[in-house]
């Protein structure tokens, strides 16, 4: 699941209102979440690790306690892939069967595994939430979603060949709905009804405008949005 640092769709949508301002980025905020993620042993030799800020570096990093090692954890966003598919103006839906927001729902999205390109990554949720096969050739950049420098999200669309569908282990239930049977208020997080909103827009488009919007942290610790 690809959602450590979204939280669900009804807490993140108080902050509709804030899209379009200017938001300023908290340094002291960013450096903070960033350094206490990191593993509390080395990942090389198995020494406990420190928290400190390494020559030549700016941020603090977890670093191997062990002086003869000194390896240093670097930690860095998460990238999520995800995919819209339609066939014939229906789109397609899976509903959550793990946490969070089990039960809520979205389209077919996760992350990126090593080895894979982000449409190759895309596909193969496709595959394993929704049993439906994507050639990683046919998919649209659609939108990229960047998380407070914690995730961003790498969205596609795909027309479907086909209508045919098998839910996997992480869906409970899936299926094509219109554009207006979404169940809006039912959807797992804010990022997937900015994607099938702006799928939704972009449906008659040839070429889609990738859409780009960044979730931040204020000075007062609080998520905002805004447009690029």
């Amino acid at each position: 699941s690809p959602y450590i640092s979204q939280g669900c769709r009804s807490v993140l949508f108080r902050q509709r209102a804030c899209i379009g301002d200017t938001i300023k980025r908290i340094p002291s905020i960013t450096l903070s979440m960033s350094s206490t993620s990191g593993p509390s042993f080395c990942e090389k030799c198995g020494t406990p690790t420190q928290l400190q800020i390494p020559e030549g570096d700016e941020r603090e990093r977890h670093v191997c306690g062990d002086p003869s090692c000194g390896h240093i954890a670097y930690q860095n966003p998460k990238v999520v892939v995800g995919a819209i598919a339609t066939y014939q103006d229906k789109v397609l839906l899976c509903q959550r069967n793990i946490e969070p927001c089990k039960g809520k729902w979205g389209y077919c999205q996760g992350f990126l595994e090593l080895g894979e390109t982000s449409r190759q990554g895309a596909a193969r949720e496709t595959w394993e939430e929704a049993g439906v096969t994507v050639d990683p050739s046919k998919l649209e950049l659609l939108a990229i979603y960047n998380l407070a420098g914690m995730q961003i999200q790498l969205i596609y669309r795909v027309e479907l060949e086909n209508d045919t569908f098998e839910a996997g282990h992480e869906s409970s239930d899936v299926k094509f709905v219109s554009w207006d049977e979404i169940p809006w208020e039912e959807l797992a997080f804010a990022t997937v009804e900015w994607g099938l909103e702006h799928a939704r827009d972009m449906k008659d488009v040839a070429t889609p405008a990738v859409q780009e919007r960044t979730k931040l942290i204020t000075e007062d610790g609080k998520w905002e949005v805004e447009e690029g």
